[in-house]
């Protein structure tokens, strides 16, 4: 079975502020989105929008980390993940943003997409640069695994896909999706052995440009967010 159809009613919680994306949770459960115009982070506190921080580039999404709580940003313009410095409480400045990836074997990325933790701290991020720098004719996208001591960063695809964009792992972290927006499908990295991963193709859509987003639920359920222009 591929997908699951959930009719639910849609509820607006902020509003105001143009093109938002990358809805995420923090530890405490707040809702935070990032603006690609402005490069501002916002978080929802009762409907309304209030700026966190801003990366001064194009930050595509966020992510926290799930046992820290640290913030982590994926930047198109600074092609890099930053990631979000201890702040100092009483000083009432934004928090400060510091490079956290930003190359693979000496070459800079193109621009990370999305990332994703898995329970244990690991971390595997998409790198394709702005829409349009990654295409069917020019497949350079990547796929890339951190270890979570930072020691190890190890691509599970180099420079081969047409704009990865979203990702997410099942519930026990043994199967990677992502999304390759310009062949319009979900790509499936299983995991076997340990740290041994295997790519094959899950789904093919038809229509549109592409799958942009995914994540799985706690039954493992997948959700995929398409994308069109208008």
């Amino acid at each position: 079975i591929f997908f699951r159809v959930v009719i639910m009613p849609l509820e607006k919680v902020a509003e105001g502020i143009p093109s938002l994306s990358s809805p995420t949770f923090n530890k405490e459960g707040v809702l935070h989105v990032c603006c690609t115009q402005s490069g501002a982070v916002y978080k929802v506190v009762d409907g309304s929008l209030q700026e966190v921080l801003n990366t001064h580039g194009q930050p595509a999404s966020l992510c926290f980390d799930p046992n820290l709580g640290t913030l982590y940003v994926c930047d198109l313009v600074h092609q890099a993940i930053l990631r979000e410095e201890e702040e100092d409480q009483g000083s009432g400045q934004q928090p400060l943003l510091a490079e956290w990836v930003t190359e693979h074997e000496g070459r800079l990325l193109r621009g990370p997409a999305a990332m994703v933790f898995d329970s244990t701290g690991n971390v595997f991020f998409t790198d394709s640069g702005p829409m349009g720098d990654t295409t069917i004719a020019n497949p350079k996208a990547s796929v890339y695994y951190i270890a979570c001591d930072a020691s190890l960063l190890q691509p599970l695809a180099l420079e081969c896909l047409a704009h990865a964009s979203g990702l997410a792992l099942s519930p026990d972290g043994q199967v990677l999706y992502v999304c390759e927006t310009m062949n319009n499908r979900i790509l499936r990295f299983a995991q076997r052995p340990s740290g041994v991963w295997h790519m094959s193709v899950y789904f093919n859509f038809s229509g549109g440009l592409g799958p942009i987003a995914c994540v799985c639920d706690n039954m493992g359920a997948l959700y995929v967010a398409r994308y069109d222009f208008r």
